[in-house]
């Protein structure tokens, strides 16, 4: 593919109130993820992987998190001459609706690109882009949404605010519909991962339509139009993927990553998931230690006991201190004799020595960023 041929749409309006209160000072994107990475990596290797350095990333909330770990967007090689990473941050706008029609005018149009691709970080996956292109062009599609065919059904409040398609035999999407988290996602069915490609051309066409309608902006709103009224098609994707909506399945998501199949199918060796580099020195594991069934990332000191739980950088774990099913996030430092199941312990956060902190799968308890804990605490039901 030649470069410039494709821009990218990072659309990071994203509903974070289920992840509550893990995204109070964070976006959904700037989410940490499987010890090293975060939620951005994903759509942003994504598109780099497939020769894709244009690229636009829509932000409307504080992002100070998201600026310090892509910067100049060096890991991507985004910070090129020519195209690069443009951010917009409309959080200050007086009218939101139009700073973000016009920004996304803007970009588009100077982009000179041919096709646009979009896409968030709530849907985990590494997808080759280069392969939704060669789809798209062999259909002679309009537009071409990337979805997913269900194994099992998932339950009523196990999901937010998910589209299913149906198709024709030969791709075409015929219809679509919103299922809302109080129903049954059916099994087989053709989930959307929101993301779309699409050309330039007509993605222009599409927002200018939309705004004549006098409703607010919304990018979500014009590709579920356009996804209706013009001739879409759809490109199944058949590796690992998780939505992120809640703290469950942000925790379970994680806890993904223990599984050998879930870990080799999303960090793929040919389609390489790219983060911001840190020079850490290895991890210690002091002889009286105990980890098992772990993902550990660098930097860490370890001398207590860790089982089937993730251990993100610099985390310090005392002597005695026992964690189990938890997540322990970066810099963060749990006391001798402390005793752990099932917590999302968040960035440079503290547990005192001989504190018990006992959630479970269902409701693992949270806490938060920097907060010091120093009495025992059960899950929240």
């Amino acid at each position: 593919m030649k470069a410039n041929k494709i821009c990218g749409i990072l659309n990071l309006s994203e509903i974070k109130e289920g992840l509550q209160p893990l995204t109070k000072n964070r976006p959904l994107a700037a989410m940490p993820f499987a010890c090293r990475y975060r939620l951005v990596d994903f759509p942003l290797s994504n598109m780099t992987n497939a020769g894709i350095n244009t690229i636009a990333m829509f932000l409307s909330e504080n992002n100070r998190s998201l600026f310090d770990h892509i910067r100049s967007g060096k890991e991507w090689d985004l910070n090129t001459m020519y195209g690069g990473l443009f951010v917009f941050d409309e959080r200050n706008a007086d009218d939101f609706s139009q700073e973000n029609y016009d920004n996304s005018l803007n970009f588009l149009t100077k982009s000179a690109t041919e096709y646009v691709v979009i896409m968030g970080s709530k849907m985990v996956c590494n997808i080759d882009l280069k392969a939704v292109l060669q789809h798209h062009k062999q259909q002679e599609a309009d537009v071409t949404v990337v979805y997913k065919r269900i194994a099992t059904s998932i339950e009523p409040l196990d999901h937010e605010h998910l589209t299913t398609f149906e198709l024709s035999p030969e791709g075409s999407i015929l219809a679509n519909t919103v299922v809302e988290k109080t129903e049954q996602v059916a099994e087989h069915s053709a989930l959307s991962l929101e993301i779309y490609l699409l050309k330039q051309e007509l993605l222009v066409k599409l927002l200018e339509n939309y705004r004549e309608t006098g409703r607010d902006f919304s990018l979500d709103a014009v590709m579920k139009q356009a996804v209706e009224h013009t001739n879409a098609n759809g490109f199944e994707y058949t590796g690992y993927m998780r939505q992120i909506y809640s703290v469950n399945s942000y925790f379970e998501g994680n806890f993904d990553m223990l599984d050998d199949r879930n870990l080799t199918g999303l960090f793929q060796e040919n389609q390489k998931i790219h983060t911001k580099a840190k020079n850490e020195v290895p991890t210690f594991y002091a002889e009286e230690s105990d980890i098992t069934d772990c993902l550990v990332a660098n930097g860490c000191l370890l001398r207590g006991t860790a089982t089937h739980s993730l251990i993100f950088r610099n985390v310090t774990l005392d002597a005695g201190a026992d964690v189990k099913h938890s997540m322990i996030m970066q810099g963060a430092k749990v006391g001798a004799g402390a005793r752990l199941e099932y917590v999302i312990a968040d960035k440079k956060s503290v547990i005192a020595p001989g504190v018990e902190l006992i959630g479970t799968k269902e409701h693992p308890i949270v806490v938060k960023k920097d907060e010091q804990i120093e009495a025992n605490r059960g899950a929240e039901v």
